[in-house]
């Protein structure tokens, strides 16, 4: 069986990935997991696409493997929270790094924290 994924935008455009939990095996939570001092934790926007985009939902394939959709938000600064990424050998990796993500291992989480982090940024700077 596959995995099912739904996701959907909220009105504030946000995007919101919905799963099976059960086909994940880990979950890793913002501020026990992984930490920023330096402000909120997102995926740069060059992540989901190549062009000047500041808002709407995109994906891109990147030399790494991985091919990263997210829904990008525009306020001030642009940023991408939630997210879906897929890989060939490492599998899935969804959710948002400001509170939870979800990886099918975590050899496939590391993989893809190492080839594309989120960055740190101060929501105060809006």
């Amino acid at each position: 069986m596959g995995i099912l994924h739904v996701m959907t935008a909220r009105k504030d455009g946000r995007l919101l990935c919905e799963s099976n939990l059960e086909s994940y095996m880990i979950k890793k939570t913002f501020g026990k997991d992984f930490n920023s001092c330096e402000g909120a934790l997102t995926l740069r926007v060059s992540y989901v696409t190549d062009t000047n985009a500041e808002s709407g939902t995109h994906t891109k394939t990147h030399d790494s493997g991985w091919t990263i959709t997210g829904n990008i938000i525009e306020d001030y600064y642009i940023w991408v929270n939630a997210f879906k990424a897929k890989h060939p050998i490492h599998g899935e990796v969804y959710g948002d790094f400001e509170m939870e993500v979800f990886a099918e291992s975590e050899e496939g989480f590391q993989d893809f924290y190492k080839n594309h982090p989120p960055e740190a940024w101060d929501y105060m700077d809006i």
